[in-house]
């Protein structure tokens, strides 16, 4: 026990004699944990926050029924095929996304066509607050309807010159509807030509009840990760097509994908250069004490003993370079993510550790070529001053 505690005396005064190099050394670490701490929490916030702005898009992954087709032609003549409106079950997806185990917001769809005065008119079956929660670019004009109202998308209203309030009346195969029109909607799309009500409704007028033509999901997966859903997913459906909807959340996640490197790759230049210095203020260190590594030896410390010292000079050392590394680069994340992204850092504990590991294995490492050297020190010709 009296050893011990002679050896941690030790080790407390040659830090506190070395004020200038000890100073200087956690600075060097606190640097490098710091920046670790930094890009690590940033690298977190962005993917969150890009996985947000990702689900503004929409929905990324579409199942549909298989299509009835018969192909018309003779001999080696071919002239087109019929397509038969098909419907898919819409227990039957509720069942299979439960037994696939996906995390998926979903939305199911039933598209027809109902008669108004002169015409036949598309209409889409929804619920209306799955639709808020996955199409939030939806841009409404009035309200949001409720039982017995309707949604018009803009170009049908413009071309039916209907307006809020107004009141129609739909033919269906099974039932007739009267609608009053609650909103007009304009997202940009096909939906801005087309008439909305809800999936109960158009399901009774149109004699499909518990049928849908289409679902949207928002599943919780990205990259290949998404692709594995959707061929999970594929066999639980074999009536229908599972397919991906990728193109703006591919080029998100490629652009993060290639800013998370460019952040490992800084992080990895500065932890070398850092290292680097380490190992040069150790070295110094070593060289200047030669005659007290010496004296240490002759009064009859062994070599593990003083190399124990230097080891926990540099244990000492990097846990304090890493607590500090961790609320300055913790200060640093929050400061780029208000500046950039205009939001609040995530709060990431796992990367307390990370800052932790980081400074004590660059000071653990970046000793190691002169503990080697303390450790082949001869006593004797280190009193000599050779």
């Amino acid at each position: 026990m009296q050893r011990r505690r002679w050896l941690f005396n030790m080790l407390l005064k040659a830090l506190a004699h070395r004020t200038g190099r000890t100073l200087l050394l956690l600075a060097v670490l606190a640097m490098a944990s710091s920046l670790a701490t930094a890009l690590g929490v940033v690298s977190v916030s962005m993917g969150k926050r890009v996985a947000e702005e990702v689900r503004k898009y929409g929905a990324n992954m579409v199942v549909i029924p298989q299509a009835s087709r018969l192909d018309l032609g003779s001999g080696g003549l071919n002239f087109g095929s019929i397509a038969e409106p098909a419907y898919l079950k819409q227990r039957d997806v509720e069942a299979a996304l439960a037994k696939s185990g996906l995390t998926a917001e979903r939305s199911f769809h039933l598209r027809g066509a109902l008669h108004w005065k002169n015409s036949d008119l598309m209409v889409e079956g929804v619920n209306f607050a799955d639709i808020r929660r996955l199409f939030p670019w939806w841009q409404l004009r009035g309200a949001w309807p409720a039982a017995g109202e309707t949604v018009l998308g803009l170009d049908l209203a413009g071309r039916l010159k209907l307006k809020v309030g107004d009141e129609l009346e739909l033919e269906g195969a099974s039932r007739s509807v009267r609608l009053r029109v609650s909103g007009i909607v304009s997202s940009g799309g096909e939906e801005d030509g087309l008439l909305f009500l809800a999936l109960p409704e158009l399901q009774q007028a149109l004699g499909l009840e518990g049928q849908v033509s289409l679902v949207r999901l928002m599943v919780t997966a990205g990259g290949d990760s998404l692709k594995k859903s959707a061929a999970a997913l594929q066999p639980l459906l074999p009536a229908a097509k599972v397919s991906e909807v990728r193109q703006t959340a591919r080029t998100s996640e490629g652009l993060l994908a290639k800013v998370k490197l460019l952040m490992i790759m800084v992080t990895a230049v500065v932890l070398v250069s850092a290292g680097s210095s380490v190992t040069g203020t150790m070295s110094t260190t070593v060289l200047e004490r030669g005659k007290e590594i010496g004296l240490m030896k002759a009064m009859g410390a062994t070599r593990w003993e003083v190399l124990l010292i230097f080891c926990g000079e540099a244990a000492l050392l990097g846990g304090a370079g890493g607590i500090a590394g961790y609320l300055l680069g913790s200060g640093i994340a929050q400061f780029i993510t208000k500046t950039v992204f205009a939001a609040s850092a995530a709060f990431v504990p796992w990367i307390a550790g990370v800052s932790l590991g980081v400074s004590l294995l660059l000071a653990l490492v970046g000793s190691i070529g002169p503990m080697i050297s303390v450790f082949k020190l001869d006593p004797v010709r280190s009193l000599r001053g050779e």
